[in-house]
């Protein structure tokens, strides 16, 4: 098995700290981006993230614009879409949602859980 790809994208060093620092100590592939260009070059010079977090409210483009970008590179890719000043119900649809601020043991769980059926078919295809 795989060790899952993270991209992990907020334009507030101290969330993108914390939020990598955090997956990676659980055993996650993460690579950061400070904003979505600098995501966009990654997620096209390294195709096919298990998953991207990110911020929803970041200068240059909105998360859920990026994820889109990122979707037309990679559809299977999982998201978890983070942020302090929208609703759940303003994310795409297929996001998974955390209201900041959140402890990073609930980040971690809602990754887990978003993770776990791109995981299993990964093991089945093998």
């Amino acid at each position: 098995m795989s060790t899952p790809k993270i991209l992990v994208v907020d334009d507030e060093p101290a969330i993108l700290g914390l939020v990598s620092k955090a997956l990676s100590a659980r055993g996650y592939e993460v690579h950061a981006a400070s904003h979505p260009t600098q995501a966009l070059e990654i997620a096209q010079a390294m195709p096919c993230f298990d998953l991207v977090v990110s911020d929803v409210i970041m200068p240059e483009m909105c998360g859920p614009e990026l994820v889109r970008r990122i979707a037309s590179i990679c559809p299977t890719t999982a998201v978890v879409m983070m942020s302090g000043y929208i609703a759940a119900e303003a994310i795409p649809m297929r996001a998974a949602f955390i209201s900041k601020p959140f402890r990073v043991t609930d980040l971690c769980s809602i990754v887990a859980n978003v993770l776990a059926p791109s995981v299993d078919q990964r093991e089945q295809a093998s």
